[in-house]
Formats: structure tokens, C-alpha cells, sequence
């Protein structure tokens, strides 16, 4: 889902929005309370097959023996390649919660739609966590989330000149070119398809895109408008779009 720059830090790559009840328990840091539902609008007659496939940032290789929770709260433990597949709800959006000691708590989410997908996504570690913020003299506040935004073309390339945007306060974003880790919302030339929005309050946000000239982005894999995000403390949202270009 990446071109990736492998030695570039923290980058964790994925209609209407999803309305939560204030009592659904979204932003008190369990994800397992989120009442807005994973499956909230799908037809229970209808499912697709969902691969997640995790990736090790620096490397680049699949992570084996991590934990992933599908949306009907099913786990599985990604195998040598990284990828674990469950078969969920078409429609709605989705949450998958990954969870392992070599990893950072990780929530990836998105639009479901009606096609199977395979969703790559790179994981963070502690360790990288405390490079960047070596590297830009940053702090991550506890109780607080890391929300990641990732926009690339369907050949994985990444969307150059793409801007993001989030709904909830953050601290200064972040993005990866050729010399690692800098300031900025918007996606480089010759870094990595991901906007990185640090120490972001617990709930839920909007997500934006402004896609390169001469194309369009939407959510994945649904397509459309991403839903709105929940955002965990402790825990890093990873949402990704994708881009065709018209021109």
C-alpha cells in the first residue's frame, strides 16, 4: 500500500460518517467500549474477506505473532508474511485493533464497502516513536492518541502534494521525505505517502484530504468520505486514502 522510504520513522499505513452516542464510551482509551459500531450500517447478509497484512517500518518484512481483533471481535496472529484474514460485515466501517509487545497499540479503521480488500499497513514500535521525537525534540503527552494518515495512488505510490487535515486539536503534524522525519501536512517528493498528527484528545475526529492536482482521493477501501475516526489514548488511528489521477 506504500512505496516505502523502509528507513523513515513512524509510519503506520487505510460513506457517510459515523455518528457515536456520548454514552458509547468512545475516547475513555478501551476501543472495546466503542459503541458506534464497527459494523453499524452493514447488511448481515452480506460479508467481504479482509486481509490485514503488518509490516515492519524499518524493514519493510511482515511482522509475525501479532494480535489482530477483527470488528466482531474474532483474533488471529499474523503469520511469517505479516498478513491475518477475517471474513467481516460488508458496509459500515470497520475497526481492527492490533496488539503485540513488539508493537504499539494500533487501530486501524475505514469504510467497509462490498469488495474483499487487502489493507498493508506499517506498525510502530516505542523505539521509533522515541526517534522522531529525538529527532524534532517533540513529546508524546500520555492519554493522548497518534492519528495517521495515509495517502497513496492504487500503485502504491505516494499522492506528492496531497494535504491533510484532522477535526480535533493535535500538535504539529508530521511528514517523512528524503532526510526523515519534518514539520508539515503536506505529502513530498521522494518520502512516504503518510501525514502524522501527534498527541491528538481522545474521541472522535473528522479526516481531510486535499488531493494532488489533477486528482481525487477517497477513503479506503470503501471509497466516498472517510467516517469520522475514534481516536484512543495510547493508541495510533491509522486511516488511509487513495488517489487516481483525472489527468
Amino acid at each position: 500500500m506504500r512505496k516505502v522510504m523502509f528507513g523513515a520513522l513512524l509510519c503506520s499505513l487505510g460513506c457517510a460518517a459515523t455518528d457515536s452516542e456520548s454514552d458509547s464510551g468512545i475516547g475513555d482509551g478501551d476501543p472495546s467500549n466503542n459503541g458506534g459500531g464497527a459494523d453499524a450500517g452493514s447488511n448481515e447478509n452480506e460479508s467481504v474477506s479482509a486481509t490485514l497484512m503488518l509490516l515492519n517500518a524499518m524493514s519493510g518484512a511482515g511482522i509475525a505473532g501479532v494480535t489482530v481483533e477483527s470488528p466482531s471481535g474474532e483474533s488471529g496472529t499474523t503469520g511469517s508474511d505479516g498478513s491475518v484474514g477475517f471474513t467481516i460485515d460488508a458496509g459500515g466501517t470497520f475497526q481492527f485493533r492490533v496488539r503485540g509487545d513488539s508493537v504499539l497499540d494500533h487501530l486501524v479503521f475505514g469504510p467497509t464497502g462490498s469488495g474483499d480488500f487487502v489493507y498493508p499497513t506499517f506498525v510502530a514500535t516505542e523505539s521509533l516513536l522515541a526517534s522522531v521525537n529525538n529527532s524534532l525534540g517533540t513529546v508524546t503527552a500520555s492519554e493522548t492518541g497518534i492519528v495517521v494518515v495515509g495517502i497513496d495512488y492504487e500503485d502504491l505510490t505516494p499522492a506528492v502534494g496531497a494535504t491533510a487535515s484532522i477535526g480535533s486539536m493535535h500538535d504539529s503534524p508530521w511528514v517523512f521525505g528524503s532526510m526523515g522525519a519534518s514539520y508539515g501536512d503536506t505529502i513530498p517528493t521522494g518520502g512516504m505517502g503518510a501525514v502524522i498528527f501527534p498527541n491528538v484528545p481522545p474521541g472522535d475526529t473528522s479526516v481531510t484530504v486535499q488531493p494532488p492536482s489533477g486528482s481525487t482521493c477517497s477513503a479506503f477501501p470503501g471509497g466516498g468520505q472517510m467516517p469520522n475516526s475514534p481516536v484512543f489514548m495510547n493508541h495510533v488511528t491509522v486511516v488511509t486514502f487513495h488517489c487516481v489521477r483525472t489527468r
